[in-house]
């Protein structure tokens, strides 16, 4: 069984109370309720840390380009093309802003395709009387089995009631107005956040789609800050009628490859066509394997070990890429901006190729209520002419646990953690400022630190250097025991998101922010987990720091540790470039 199909290692009679109908490892199960602190540790379900099978990454030997008179003739192509064209082979656009440019593409048909879209009611979203003329569009790929027709698997997982409701896809666009500046953020789907299911149960991130995106939104919020104006998603089988509205497309394959989740078979290098379902497979790769010159595939050995759900095997003649939901995020941005080259080349202007598009993404796309025609139109109209050549792609850093994760006894597989202050220096380049908690001064915010491990001395001198850095110190002697490895939370009431921010920069490791009750009155409550460090010194803003993400930093300096986990990586970076094995554009 995939392991985006897997809903834990234990008796199913023993999930989680609330778990979804999603199709994700511990992904759907929601976590035990009850999720306020109380004033007696509860013992968890113990279970023992299974470490994963060891998988072997290597280094990838040397590639070689593509043949340089095809790059002449394709540099020839280009400058022939329209200036609109030439941006946007550079595009790292996603599909959102691709859905509002074809409509005003095509705007004497577009009010016919505007009511082909479905609108859900949305209660969670910042309006942009808010945030201002700067949106943030939430980009969901839902994990639909039954919307695509050409993939056996998901064809038999469909019949057998296997749906599929979480988000494989968690993007971020935010769009400028003033400068035409676009940023992309990702946040991995397994990433641990409280919050994730309705009222406050932690879970992966993708699990919020069980509640429906507007869940989603929220947890975004809630746990990073960052304001979501709009929502849109989309399903598996948008990104394959979208190319084949095209024709298929092509991507030049350094390597041969096979992924032993999705089934992507290339059995040949070079420039390759992919149909719709071929596509599919792609931006579904989590457990990749590359073979090089002379390298010969042992692809019965590789499906083996996917059916087994252990996805690696030293056996597969190849090599195993080994970096899951990152390396798929990263194909997924090299995929779009294909995608968007693809586009460029066939349609906006062709309105027969336009109009096939449009009617391959608007059928299956679903956007917030408030996310009106007019507004698309606006933003078509804003961002046409956008360079895009230079837009960033983040991905939200987090730490990977090499062992299945246990919270409250219940296993909830793979998980991966937010950690700081990686975190809040990719939002805050993401959003080109800091966070706006920052400004406040530790003297005004009343904190309690609770137990999350069952560490009381830890707790105690967590509480003793936040007062050392000037926080109102509230006693408490409330727990939360969740189990000896947790994350921890920075907990906050509603309308307390910029003393949370403030406390947060505070601290640093596998830490979060989330919405609930905090213990004793206080402002915020920290619930001490397994791997955090306090700072010695309070955190600040540097001087004369420019409302751009390179500035946005915060500094301080760590000083007191509970514990470090040997099970933990770490933290990834914001930025990966693209793997020398991995496809690209021809």
């Amino acid at each position: 069984m995939a392991d985006d199909e897997h809903l834990g290692d234990g008796d199913p009679d023993h999930r989680p109370p609330g778990a979804g109908a999603g199709d994700d490892g511990g992904d759907a199960a929601g976590a035990t309720p009850g999720e306020a602190v109380d004033d007696g540790s509860s013992a968890p379900a113990t279970g023992t840390d299974q470490l994963r099978d060891s998988r072997t990454t290597g280094s990838a030997p040397g590639h070689a380009a593509p043949r340089a008179g095809f790059r002449a003739r394709r540099r020839a192509r280009l400058a022939r093309r329209s200036r609109l064209r030439k941006v946007l082979t550079r595009t790292a656009l996603s599909l959102v802003l691709l859905v509002v440019v074809l409509v005003g593409a095509v705007f004497g048909y577009g009010e016919y395709r505007f009511h082909q879209i479905h609108r859900v009611a949305a209660h969670h979203l910042t309006p942009t009387r808010v945030t201002g003329p700067t949106e943030n569009i939430l980009l969901i790929g839902s994990t639909n089995r039954c919307a695509v027709k050409g993939l056996a698997n998901f064809v038999a997982q469909c019949k057998a009631g296997v749906t599929g409701i979480n988000s494989d896809v968690v993007m971020i666009l935010r769009l400028v107005p003033s400068d035409h500046r676009i940023t992309l953020l990702s946040i991995p789907r397994d990433t641990f956040v409280p919050g994730a299911r309705v009222g406050g149960l932690y879970n992966k991130i993708d699990a919020a789609l069980v509640d429906g995106p507007d869940q989603l939104a929220a947890a975004i919020q809630q746990d990073f800050g960052i304001p979501i104006n709009h929502f849109i998603e989309l399903n598996f089988g948008t990104f394959a009628n979208v190319v084949s509205a095209l024709g298929g497309i092509h991507m030049y394959f350094p390597d041969r490859l096979y992924d032993a989740n999705s089934d992507l078979y290339i059995s040949h290098t070079g420039c390759q066509y992919l149909n719709g379902v071929q596509a599919l497979e792609l931006v579904r790769s989590r457990h990749l394997y590359y073979f090089t010159k002379g390298q010969t595939m042992n692809i019965p050995a590789i499906r083996a070990a996917g059916v087994a759900g252990t996805y690696y095997t030293p056996s597969s003649g190849g090599k195993y890429d080994g970096s899951g939901d990152l390396g798929r995020i990263t194909r997924v941005h090299e995929f779009v901006k294909v995608l968007a080259t693809q586009i460029a080349k066939r349609g906006l202007g062709n309105p027969l190729t336009d109009n096939a598009i449009i009617g391959a993404i608007a059928p299956d796309l679903t956007v917030d209520s408030t996310f009106g025609n007019t507004e698309m139109l606006r933003l078509a109209l804003d961002f046409r002419h956008a360079n895009f050549g230079g837009a960033p792609e983040l991905t939200a850093p987090i730490v990977v646990n090499a062992a299945t994760y246990y919270y409250k006894g219940y296993n909830y597989g793979d998980v991966v953690f937010p950690t700081e202050p990686q975190d809040s220096q990719t939002i805050a380049q993401f959003m080109g400022h800091p966070a706006a908690g920052l400004a406040l001064r530790p003297s005004t915010i009343s904190v309690s630190v609770v137990d999350g491990t069952n560490s009381p001395t830890a707790t105690a001198s967590v509480a003793t250097r936040l007062g050392a850095l000037g926080y109102r110190i509230v006693p408490t002697t409330a727990s939360h025991y969740v189990g000896p490895v947790s994350e921890t939370t920075v907990m906050y009431a509603p309308g307390h998101l910029a003393q949370a921010e403030r406390v947060l920069s505070s601290l640093a490791g596998t830490v979060v922010m989330g919405q609930g009750t905090p213990t004793a009155g206080a402002d915020v409550t920290v619930i001490a987990g397994s791997d955090l460090t306090v700072a010695s010194s309070p955190a600040s803003v540097p001087s004369g720091t420019p409302s751009t993400a390179a500035g946005a930093t915060t500094t301080t300096t760590p000083a007191v540790t509970t514990t470090t986990n040997p099970n933990f990586s770490p933290p990834t970076p914001a930025t990966t470039p693209l793997p020398p094995y991995d496809p690209r554009a021809c």
